[in-house]
């Protein structure tokens, strides 16, 4: 529902985008071309918005990658020490098909909290490697092969001139 805050025949008043928070402009994006003033209207939806944000805290260097989901999504996600990245590269399988973690967070399909139970699998964290001690390497597995050897092709032995010289041409003798 998109209510106004103001009648259709009341002039529009504009506020100079600078007497917005840092996070109010970070919210407002790049995209605003040479402006420097803001509809009032708008300028107030973005200091609301802002305000949610902040609360839950995040700040104008961080926000630019989450801002497309819900601010109460979005910080659940970061405070479970999940980044966008993940969210994109992790996928589930949906009555639709296959989607990111992201869009079935931004869609609703599936709550923040099932997202990061996607991501983070139940049960104890195992234990870091030392740094000092280097990781065992597992064997390599050896790669594909295909199972039958490829066909020897045809030699093209024809005379190519007279392939590609098109058919009833006016310079044709």
């Amino acid at each position: 529902m998109n209510a106004r805050g103001r009648s259709v025949d009341e002039p529009v008043n504009w506020v100079p985008i600078a007497g917005l928070t840092e996070l109010g402009r970070a919210l407002l994006g790049d995209r605003r071309g040479d402006r420097d003033v803001i509809p009032e209207h708008v300028r107030d939806r973005v200091t609301a918005l802002a305000e949610q944000w902040a609360a839950h805290g995040f700040t104008a260097e961080t926000v630019h990658a989450w801002k497309d989901l819900n601010p109460a999504t979005a910080g659940q996600l970061k405070a479970h020490g999940v980044s966008p990245a993940a969210l994109q590269r992790h996928t589930v399988v949906t009555a639709t098909g296959r989607i990111s973690l992201w869009q079935a967070v931004n869609s609703g399909t599936l709550s923040a909290a099932e997202a990061v139970n996607e991501i983070q699998p139940a049960g104890p964290p195992e234990p870091a490697a030392r740094p000092s001690t280097p990781a065992p390497s597992a064997p390599r597995p050896a790669p594909a092969l295909f199972s039958h050897p490829e066909t020897a092709l045809d030699p093209d032995t024809g005379d190519r001139r007279e392939r590609s010289t098109p058919l009833h041409t006016p310079f044709q003798t």
